[in-house]
């Protein structure tokens, strides 16, 4: 276990954030693979949590489980599990498959119904079942969807999937050099690091080199896949309740992005902006905790 992340999580920190991205609050310990704050503890949740066993009294974990084989999300869940203390809470917010599943089938019955103003949200959902399984480039189709500068149903995909669809929106708006100059000190290292990826394509060349231009794509959609970006598996109420109480868990329950066992929990705006709007609406919320 890390010296480091013991003392990152020392006892004046009781919460723990797994997966934070950009959405963190500092009463929390924050942990990400790829940090995006100096407060950001890096960590590959694939490894043990690297905190002693009872060091929380609630875990948060959103839109992380999906990016994982099923076999870890199970070890994750058991780790979380391990870290709470006796009757902890524990947060799970994942992309809702029924939801998204139930809204394919009435977008589907709707454009064959002939209601060809619906075309462009029926596209939208298909991206939300699939691009992201079977994308072999960053963004896959849905960032040209997005980018479309004709986009019909923007407000459609606001209700879907909120401030991801507006924070992409935002970027493109402001463009690549206004980024870099806006960004704090030592993020514009990171962003260049993340454009260029030199020795994944050094890598790429040798491959192709010694075997050739279609093992090289091979090589390139396998380190693309293990990147994290992609979903590896899908949950609804019933497969990620299972896994939970399969983990150990009880009082498992499917609760709202506005509603939570942990105290407090509003006020640190990870499911919801400064405005009250829920920022991830397609998504499946629940929430358990830990035997006493």
């Amino acid at each position: 276990m890390s010296a480091t992340a013991t003392r990152q999580g020392a006892p004046d920190r009781r919460l723990l954030n797994i997966g934070c991205g950009h959405t963190l609050h500092p009463a929390w310990v924050n942990l990400d693979i790829a940090p995006t704050d100096r407060g950001v503890l890096r960590w590959d949740v694939r490894r043990e949590l690297p905190f002693p066993d009872a060091s929380f009294e609630a875990v948060y974990c959103s839109h992380v489980l999906e990016h994982l084989l099923p076999e870890d999300a199970q070890a994750l869940a058991a780790g979380m599990l391990r870290v709470l203390q006796p009757g902890g809470v524990v947060r799970v917010v994942v992309p809702d498959l029924e939801g998204i599943a139930r809204e394919y089938l009435r977008l589907l019955e709707a454009v064959e119904r002939g209601e060809s103003a619906r075309e462009p949200d029926y596209d939208w959902i298909m991206l939300e079942l699939y691009d992201q399984a079977v994308r072999n480039v960053s963004g896959g189709r849905t960032a040209a969807f997005l980018s479309r500068p004709d986009l019909p149903n923007r407000d459609y995909i606001l209700s879907r999937v909120g401030a991801e669809a507006q924070s992409f929106w935002d970027r493109r708006d402001q463009g690549w050099l206004r980024r870099l100059a806006g960004a704090r000190p030592g993020k514009w290292l990171r962003m260049a690091a993340g454009r260029v990826r030199i020795r994944a394509r050094i890598a790429g060349w040798l491959v192709r080199l010694v075997a050739g231009a279609e093992a090289a794509r091979a090589f390139r959609d396998g380190q693309f896949r293990r990147s994290g970006e992609i979903h590896q598996w899908m949950y609804d109420r019933h497969s990620l309740g299972r896994l939970l109480r399969d983990a150990g868990f009880i009082g498992v329950a499917r609760v709202s992005a506005r509603a939570s066992a942990i105290p407090g929990f509003a006020d640190y705006r990870l499911d919801m902006d400064e405005k009250g709007a829920v920022r991830k609406p397609d998504s499946l919320f629940m929430e358990a905790r830990k035997p006493r």
